[in-house]
């Protein structure tokens, strides 16, 4: 087995493969690759917990409409802190119900609100769109989060893979504005920096059933073409102002070529003496959050995001979260 990854996850590789080749030849084009996308992922997403309402909304923008998905686990009366999360895809495709299973179940064991939203996709559009167009979701929640049942003054922000890259840079975006709602984050697989020549990278590059550093890079390349944009600490957030962020969790695979950038992100975290908690899943490889169907640390993964929102963001009588800081006043810790 290579690199001793996790027997369920290499049974989940499998069957992806499986769901792939049943959908025919390769995708020839941008839309056909996405909507290829979204059909192998039904089967991940079978099963669950059932919400008592899920939703599909737009959310204004600054240069469309931002299609989102509401996933409310229980019948509020009041309304309930959200979690904001973006999914992977290379920056090029995925959508909001890419992770359905994962938001459900993420929903359910926390118990607050989540909202899984789109942003802007490579090729139509590069750095700094998709940051700019997260940010503006979470201005909106922030000041018309009422009209989606949520609380405003109490929003977490999070994603997967280039998905955690865009959420940290609209946090590290909206920082500078000293945006005392964003409360926390919880990010999977990230990429935070633009080095091709860390040991995961060395290591892990090569194998067909891995994420290869080939990939990674021309990936970085097409969402970040310019050395501007690669230098922008709002892409390389192992530059950005630690101090601007909220508290951070940090979710990488041991067997990930992007690995080491979540170690990286976690040393400066540490250096600047700011809250965060980084786990590695041990036998997980990048795609696995997708995975918790069947593999179990995806699951145990999921688990560990409701948990720290619940620390950070915990549900209180009619509610109002214990401890809850006034708005003007950051929560940090």
């Amino acid at each position: 087995m290579p690199h001793s990854l996790d027997p369920q996850l290499v049974a989940a590789y499998r069957r992806a493969d499986e769901l792939q080749a049943a959908l025919g030849p390769a995708p020839k084009g941008i839309e056909e690759a996405r909507r290829r996308a979204a059909e192998a992922r039904r089967w991940w997403n079978e099963g669950g917990p059932a919400m008592a309402a899920v939703d599909e909304c737009e959310i204004p923008g600054p240069f469309r409409a931002i299609p989102a998905v509401v996933y409310r686990p229980v019948a509020a009366r009041t309304p309930q802190p959200v979690y904001v999360y973006l999914h992977g895809g290379g920056f090029r495709i995925g959508n909001p119900h890419s992770n359905d299973r994962q938001m459900r179940e993420l929903a359910a064991a926390w118990g607050g609100v989540v909202v899984s939203a789109d942003y802007a996709h490579v090729p139509e559009y590069v750095f700094p769109r998709a940051v700019e167009e997260c940010a503006a979701i979470y201005r909106y929640l922030a000041e018309h989060g009422a009209s989606l049942g949520v609380d405003g003054r109490r929003i977490a922000f999070g994603g997967s893979s280039a998905g955690a890259s865009v959420a940290l840079g609209a946090a590290t975006h909206l920082g500078k504005e000293g945006a005392a709602y964003l409360r926390a984050g919880a990010l999977v697989v990230g990429v935070y920096d633009d080095d091709g020549e860390t040991g995961s990278m060395r290591e892990y590059s090569g194998d067909p059933m891995l994420l290869s550093r080939d990939s990674v890079m021309a990936t970085l390349a097409a969402y970040a073409p310019e050395p501007w944009m690669r230098a922008d600490p709002r892409m390389r957030s192992v530059d950005a102002d630690m101090s601007l962020l909220p508290p951070l969790f940090l979710a990488s695979a041991e067997i990930d070529v992007l690995r080491d950038s979540s170690r990286a992100l976690a040393a400066k975290l540490e250096a600047a003496g700011h809250p965060y908690r980084y786990k590695e899943y041990a036998g997980m490889a990048h795609l696995f959050f997708g995975f918790s169907r069947t593999v179990e640390r995806a699951a145990e993964c999921v688990g560990d995001i409701a948990a720290f929102l619940s620390e950070h963001l915990p549900l209180g009588p009619a509610g109002k979260a214990e401890g809850e800081a006034p708005p003007d006043s950051p929560s940090r810790g």
